[in-house]
């Protein structure tokens, strides 16, 4: 997938869908000045709203309307669909589930003893053309997503590969699934509904939408106009939606550069600006007439992705030394200069800071900034230092490593630099390559930022972004898999991981998985990104929404 589309962020474990998982309660802290509900969104009642339009913006024009296939991972497209996409369970701001009855009048769950959950839908929910979302599409849409078909570029096959069996009730409106076990987060996997089954029914049908196909879709919105030259999507109302009357009369979707974004807002071009962590952007939005900037805890975090299949990141005593030899705090505080909220590092690639089962796992495994220890690291590995040019060789080879930054993102050119500098303290010569886009599936890169984006329910995206099969003998990374590592404990809890039923019990398991990727070095967390956005200030039930990610879109309208 091309890293771009998504503002330089991939929403991990499913994109119309946000993954959800069993976990206990437990008390949950939130980093200073941000909001303690989990979303800042000026929640109104509808009874108190009017009317009007709403104008976003998207970074690239749409190439790919299916958001379940790889080409159309983007959290991105996700936000743009979500108008015209289901909602089978909405979100509050901390990831809670709520089951949505304008799709599902009951659910039923089952251990026989495996898992059988039994779907009664809506009758009144159809597809844009009129007819009734059914088993049929269900059906249709395991058989794309379960694995059991590579020629299907499933954007991730968790949940979906767990089933035995999908089938009609007695009517189409009842929906069977029979997974081969237990599931615990089998609420996620269903939430962002079936694909059309005419979508799903080939390879060929799945895989690319270049063309928007309009009853594939339904929901409160509809799209009434799409130019692929400009990359303009207007949306209205959608004649046949069952469920309460949408406030806003139109969406419009433009596209702009990610560097023309706070300008946009600031001159009230767009209504809803993304800030990510810019901090002139934070300044302008702040300072926009008839504006406000909501604050919440956000589900993304910035990260490095190690390519495993680099020859000098192989060893992963060089990949530790890394980890020891980066001071993410100070590359927090530089990216994030300006902004509210942590700047702390995280040290945890599963669980989130204040999130039940987060464990330091810098300070647990002694893994962590310790620039002597990385040196020594890289010595005992058998790369001496070269004291003529300050760089360490091994065999007849320097240490050289390539660090992809984006050009139009300042937080990866930071990163980038900061890296660069830090790495040649401890020998390593580091060379940024900035580029304005790349391809991740084609590994060109050693070390790569950017930002992951995933629920409070971090454990359904284990497989999809640290896991992968092994055919005699032989690994295969799953899509997701960027670095391309194998974790042998990883794949070895993973089974257990998806079938524990028991909170506790899954909550170790979680933590046991997340200090083997910890220790791997998969990927290296930098920071949890809070999530700052601009909107017009009379705009209510829609802001920085945290965990729950994409707004109830027939709800969000004016403050008289």
């Amino acid at each position: 997938m091309k890293a771009s589309t998504a503002l330089k962020s991939v929403v991990a474990a499913g994109l119309a869908m946000v993954l959800v998982a069993c976990s206990s309660p437990a008390a949950s802290t939130v980093p200073a000045g941000l909001a303690s509900s989990g979303w800042a969104i000026n929640e109104t009642s509808r009874a108190e709203l009017v009317s009007g339009e709403f104008t976003g913006a998207i970074t690239e024009p749409l190439t790919n309307w299916n958001t379940y296939a790889v080409g159309g991972l983007s959290q991105e497209v996700a936000f743009l669909q979500a108008p015209i996409n289901a909602s089978y369970y909405d979100y509050s701001g901390v990831g809670d589930p709520v089951q949505n009855t304008d799709y599902l009048v009951e659910v039923k769950t089952e251990l026989k003893p495996n898992l059988v959950v039994t779907m009664e839908l809506n009758p009144k929910a159809v597809w844009n053309d009129g007819k009734v979302i059914g088993a049929d599409d269900w059906i249709a849409t395991w058989k794309a997503l379960n694995g059991s078909n590579p020629q299907f570029e499933a954007a991730s096959t968790d949940g979906w590969s767990e089933v035995a069996s999908i089938t009609a009730g007695a009517t189409q409106l009842e929906v069977v699934i029979t997974f081969k076990s237990t599931y615990p987060d089998w609420t996620g996997m269903v939430a962002g509904g079936p694909i059309r089954a005419e979508g799903a029914a080939t390879p060929q049908a799945f895989n690319e939408w270049k063309q928007y196909p309009d009853a594939y879709f339904t929901g409160p919105f509809q799209v009434s106009s799409w130019d692929p030259t400009t990359g303009t999507v207007t949306m209205v109302p959608n004649p046949r939606w069952w469920g309460a009357k949408p406030l806003l009369t139109k969406i419009t979707w433009k596209h702009l550069g990610s560097d023309a974004m706070a300008a946009a807002f600031a001159n009230q071009e767009i209504d809803y600006y993304d800030i990510g962590t810019d901090a002139d952007g934070y300044a302008r939005a702040s300072g926009a007439a008839n504006s406000v900037v909501r604050v919440a805890p956000g589900p993304g975090y910035r990260q490095i992705t190690f390519n495993s299949g680099s020859p000098n990141l192989a060893d992963v005593n060089v990949r530790q030394a890394i980890v020891m030899g980066l001071d993410r705090a100070m590359i927090a505080q530089s990216d994030l200069a300006g902004l509210p909220g942590s700047k702390d590092p995280l040290n945890n690639n599963l669980y989130r800071v204040g999130r039940p089962g987060y464990i330091d796992e810098g300070q647990a495994t002694g893994l962590d900034y310790n620039v002597d220890k990385a040196k020594q690291k890289l010595e005992d590995a058998g790369w001496k230092l070269n004291s003529a040019t300050g760089f360490r060789e091994k065999d007849g080879r320097r240490l050289d490593l390539t660090f992809v930054a984006y050009s139009d993102v300042a937080s990866s050119r930071n990163e980038g630099f900061l890296t660069q500098s830090m790495l040649k303290e401890i020998g390593i010569n580091v060379t940024v390559k900035l580029v304005a886009d790349a391809d991740l599936s084609k590994h060109e890169f050693d070390l790569i930022a950017f930002t992951w984006s995933n629920s409070a329910y971090p454990l359904g995206s284990l497989g999809q972004l640290y896991g992968g099969t092994v055919t005699n003998g032989v690994f295969t990374p799953s899509a997701s898999n960027f670095a391309q590592l194998k974790i042998d404990k990883v794949l070895e809890l993973r089974p257990q991981i998806d079938t524990e039923v028991d909170p506790g019990k899954r909550t170790e398991l979680g933590q046991q998985a997340a200090q083997a990727i910890w220790t791997a070095v998969h990927t290296l967390p930098l920071y949890q990104r809070p999530m700052l956005i601009g909107v017009r200030t009379k705009l209510a039930n829609i802001g920085a929404m945290g965990m729950a990610r994409i707004p109830k879109w027939e709800n969000v309208g004016y403050t008289k």
